[in-house]
């Protein structure tokens, strides 16, 4: 049959079904035929209806949940960026407590002690030495010369090594180069002055050496400087004895020192710019004694 014949009966079948629906709507007629059409056709068309009506929801509802989504994500994204503000202002009053409870220290300290200090703080040190040396942020401008001791409010720490205008390095107590006159402060005997060094590597750890065999030392003890030499005053803590035993020889006695001072976590130290020294104290003891 020609195309167009098909159009033809196609267009005339549809006005049957347009004219039929129009007899179910608008007859008054009771014809069980009528109804029979009117029933079977609102029956599809209400599973049509509602088809359409739940793909709409259901489209409705895929792009409601996409639109939730990236509000979820903006939502994460924006908790997120507040909760590292919050850990980060957290840790900077954590930081800003440490550093107050140090200069408070630091600062009873100063006030405490008899000799004239300059405060300095740590800008700078060698990964690769750790326990060796450090920078400073104060240099000759502010007065500061080459061997000053260098400590702090737990003990000694090392000696101005090298002088910039404003800056210094300072090398620890802790560098194998450094060796200090030492005593042990329970018995101060005169005769069991040692020598406190450096050992070397990646350890902040101390050793004792040059007692004699006799030497009134034993774990536990607090070590301080001597006074001897004339570069550190008398008194200053230098660590707390670990152990004792006898050198390689077996002549002399030597002792393993935990440092009163944390090397690791040096962050502001004293220089010290003047201090009575052993001959200035025994010449005052004279004059006293003469009085």
């Amino acid at each position: 049959m020609n195309p167009s014949v098909w159009r033809v009966v196609a267009i005339l079948g549809v006005g049957v079904i347009l004219l039929a629906l129009s007899l179910v709507f608008f007859t008054g007629e009771d014809l069980a035929h009528v109804n029979l059409v009117k029933d079977t056709f609102l029956t599809g068309f209400s599973q049509v209806q509602g088809f359409v009506a739940r793909l709409g929801a259901s489209t409705a509802g895929f792009f409601q949940g996409i639109f939730d989504f990236r509000n979820l994500q903006e939502e994460n994204k924006e908790l997120r960026k507040e909760l590292a503000e919050r850990e980060n202002l957290r840790h900077q009053i954590l930081e800003l407590q440490k550093e107050n409870y140090r200069l408070r220290g630091m600062l009873d300290f100063k006030e405490r002690t008899e000799y004239e200090l300059l405060p300095a703080e740590v800008i700078a040190r060698d990964p690769s030495n750790w326990f060796e040396t450090i920078t400073v942020n104060r240099g000759a401008l502010h007065g500061v010369k080459k061997n000053m001791p260098v400590i702090t409010s737990q003990g000694l720490v090392g000696n101005i090594l090298k002088v910039s205008r404003t800056s210094s390095r300072v090398l620890l107590l802790t560098d194998s180069r450094r060796a200090v006159s030492a005593l042990v402060m329970r018995s101060r005997e005169p005769g069991d002055v040692g020598i406190v060094e450096g050992s070397s590597g990646e350890s902040a750890s101390l050793r004792m050496t040059n007692l004699p065999p006799e030497a009134n030392i034993q774990p536990g003890d607090t070590v301080i400087s001597s006074g001897l030499g004339g570069i550190f005053p008398k008194g200053l803590v230098i660590g707390t004895v670990l152990e004792t035993g006898l050198d390689q020889y077996g002549l002399l006695q030597q002792a393993v020192v935990l440092p009163a001072v944390n090397f690791n976590r040096l962050e502001e130290v004293f220089i010290v710019m003047d201090f009575p020294h052993e001959n200035e104290e025994q010449e005052a003891e004279g004059h006293e004694n003469e009085g």
